[in-house]
């Protein structure tokens, strides 16, 4: 569940919404898309508040988990999500440093090397949420370069397709965690 809105608002209408999310905070409630969910007495929050270049950005973010929601049967299934997710992710992470590393050296990543990473690669895709979907084609775009520029041998395409995909792994995690 995903409700995202980014639009220009009046400083007026920003406080009915923020007044509105509080009201459900002290009632203890939250509800979002026909959905209500109990809210716990402590809650994991984050605030940032930053002035840079003339503008002021403001950040609020809160968390609590909903587990306690949902059945035996669907726990189960999103703890096993989460852990194939979690694994795929740090071999990802470590394929993609023994590449750089081996390209950094001068030389190309090996055969075992790109074959793990783009299994992984294509694990993350199969566990990826919908809403992944455009991120993952550039980054599936991204990898299908690399696998070129490594049959052809070419060492510079090679580092230019590692940065693109670091980069394009970076900005998703940022985007979607």
């Amino acid at each position: 569940m995903n409700n995202k809105v980014k639009k220009e608002i009046s400083r007026t209408e920003l406080a009915e919404v923020l007044e509105e999310i509080a009201g459900f905070l002290r009632q203890g409630t939250f509800e979002l898309d026909d959905h209500r969910w109990p809210v716990p007495a402590e809650l994991d929050v984050k605030l940032k508040h930053k002035e840079k270049k003339g503008r002021i950005k403001t950040q609020i973010e809160w968390h609590w988990s909903t587990l306690d929601e949902y059945t035996e049967a669907d726990r189960e299934a999103l703890e096993k999500w989460q852990k194939s997710f979690k694994q795929a992710k740090k071999r990802l992470g470590r394929t993609f440093k023994a590449m750089q590393k081996a390209v950094n050296a001068g030389q190309l990543p090996t055969d075992e090397e790109l074959a793990a990473f783009v299994a992984d690669s294509n694990l993350m895709d199969e566990v990826a949420d919908p809403e992944w979907h455009t991120a993952l084609e550039e980054y599936n775009d991204h990898l299908a370069n690399l696998q070129k520029a490594v049959a052809n041998e070419q060492l510079d395409a090679v580092a230019h397709e590692l940065r693109d995909l670091g980069v394009r792994m970076k900005e998703c995690h940022r985007e979607f965690k």
